[in-house]
């Protein structure tokens, strides 16, 4: 695993991606995302989905995406976009009812699997920095709040937070 106390940098594909283990969060809507996980842990390393509350979560809605963590019968894990807010849409167009192969290129589809694959490993939160290189969108970049939903220890479920903007 990353040292939790430094930022990693990732990845030669289309993008790198910057770990932050230490969540240096930056934008409103992925702070009250981690404010909001946090306060749902309870004591506990991470929430439960039933922990969740649609209403609670109204000011950061729109950025709030929530990903199935699924095992096929061979022990690959794939990863299902259960719910993805409008935010995420207007970027990456539909995908909520989707898994990642459906609708990312294959030169995109394994940095989400990095960050996926990170959280749920690390079984904690993370902050990811990244540009986008989506359908000719290089002019945005992306803070992104990954955290893990599950009981026992076990992460069945990742809680995400995406907000991008122009570059300067």
């Amino acid at each position: 695993m990353n040292d939790p106390k430094k930022g990693t940098t990732v990845g030669a594909r289309a993008q790198s991606l910057e770990f932050d283990w230490t969540l240096q969060l930056t934008k409103p809507a992925t702070i009250l995302a981690c404010e909001y996980w946090r306060s749902r842990c309870g004591g506990r390393s991470m929430p439960n989905r039933n922990d969740l509350d649609p209403v609670a979560m109204r000011k950061f809605t729109p950025h709030v995406g929530l990903i199935d963590i699924r095992k096929a019968e061979d022990g690959t894990t794939d990863y299902f976009i259960r719910r993805a807010g409008t935010k995420w849409e207007e970027v990456y167009g539909p995908m909520t009812g989707r898994y990642l192969w459906e609708f990312l290129p294959p030169e995109i589809e394994p940095n989400w699997r990095e960050v996926f694959g990170a959280v749920q490993a690390a079984k904690a939160p993370v902050r990811v920095t990244t540009g986008i290189d989506f359908q000719g969108k290089t002019w945005l970049k992306a803070e992104m709040f990954v955290a893990p939903l599950g009981e026992g220890g076990d992460v069945s479920m990742l809680f995400m937070t995406f907000v991008s903007w122009s570059k300067p």
